[in-house]
């Protein structure tokens, strides 16, 4: 009796454990991508801390939100707030024109992906998550 107990126990957490280890490596793309305006046919921002709006899309290319950068304005340590804003809301992927040196180290620590891209918003992001 005490070899099933035991037999079922050791099940159960290899069970869990494989179920745990299969969940984190099935990340979920989110792509955030910087606009001037709040369409899909915008073009991508030349800037991405100081980016006005942020369009996040899922990994099958559908827009999910439409976002206002809360640190356009911001005096100084606009790259690393925008990060933090963006990894609360579960981006893993960042398109934008141009990221400054101090975002870029941002987006590292945050395991944030950037792509440096030009055009607009939609042909971009179907780039980014294999959509046609």
């Amino acid at each position: 009796m005490l070899h099933v107990r035991v037999g079922l126990i050791i099940g159960l957490l290899a069970w869990l454990l494989f179920g745990s280890i299969c969940a984190a490596g099935d990340s979920e793309l989110k792509v955030a991508a910087a606009t001037d305006d709040q369409e899909k046919n915008g073009l991508i921002s030349m800037v991405a801390a100081r980016a006005p709006y942020f369009l996040i899309f899922d990994k099958n290319g559908h827009l999910l939100e439409t976002v206002v950068n809360p640190y356009t304005d911001a005096e100084s340590g606009a790259g690393s707030k925008t990060v933090n804003f963006l990894a609360e809301k579960e981006v893993t992927v960042i398109i934008a024109g141009r990221f400054g040196r101090k975002m870029k180290a941002a987006l590292k620590g945050s395991n944030i992906t950037y792509i440096e891209q030009q055009g607009t918003v939609i042909d971009k992001v179907k780039e980014v998550t294999h959509v046609k």
